[in-house]
């Protein structure tokens, strides 16, 4: 069911997906589903959780193998965002279609204030550990301008995995972004450039 439910709000959203969508995508009757999840918000939600446990295991691992590299000192920006960014584009990229379709939902809700307290009950106690590194490692960027800085890696991570088409657009087809392995590539050194520039304007 949560795979069904996945795949359906990835292709048409919360607002287009039905509880007996996800029934009938499921092979089940709809009172079933009613009977595990009660109502589609909550569908929604253990939807989400079911991989952000996942995603939470990958990021805290990263966050402590930097930190065991980093001893006593301040960790490596490079290390921290590619930590936190890094595991929702690979699971995105090579953890098959549910990791995809799921993806695709986060990346497309991150910044909806519709959704804003599920992704935080989700997403911010790992989130905050990776502010407070932030906060060691520029410990001369004021806490407001850390945080901005984060939500602007934040969105540009999602913006990312969601594939827009943006760039085919504006470059009429000579550039792509369906390789996000390639795209990650270059997106890492701008986010660090702009944590870096922070620094520089304090």
């Amino acid at each position: 069911m949560l795979d069904a439910a996945e795949n359906l709000f990835a292709r048409h959203g919360f607002h287009g997906t039905s509880m007996r969508d996800v029934a009938e995508a499921s092979d089940a009757r709809i009172a079933l589903v009613t009977y595990h999840f009660g109502t589609k918000d909550l569908l929604f939600d253990k939807m989400i959780e079911r991989r952000a446990s996942v995603m939470a295991h990958h990021r805290i691992q990263a966050l402590d193998l930097a930190r065991q590299r980093a001893q006593d000192g301040p960790i490596p920006l490079k290390d921290l965002v590619e930590g936190y960014v890094w595991p929702f584009v690979e699971r995105s990229t090579n953890g098959g279609h549910g990791w995809k379709s799921y993806s695709l939902v986060v990346a497309r809700l991150a910044n909806s204030p519709d959704w804003a307290k599920v992704i935080s009950k989700h997403f911010d106690a790992v989130a905050r550990q990776y502010l407070a590194e932030f906060r060691k490692t520029l410990p001369e960027v004021s806490e407001e301008d850390v945080h901005h800085g984060f939500s602007f890696m934040v969105g540009a991570m999602v913006a990312l995995i969601a594939e827009p088409g943006r760039v085919e657009t504006l470059s009429t087809g000579r550039v792509g972004s369906s390789d996000l392995r390639r795209v990650y590539e270059r997106l890492v050194p701008f986010l660090v450039g702009g944590f870096c520039s922070l620094i520089d304007s304090t």
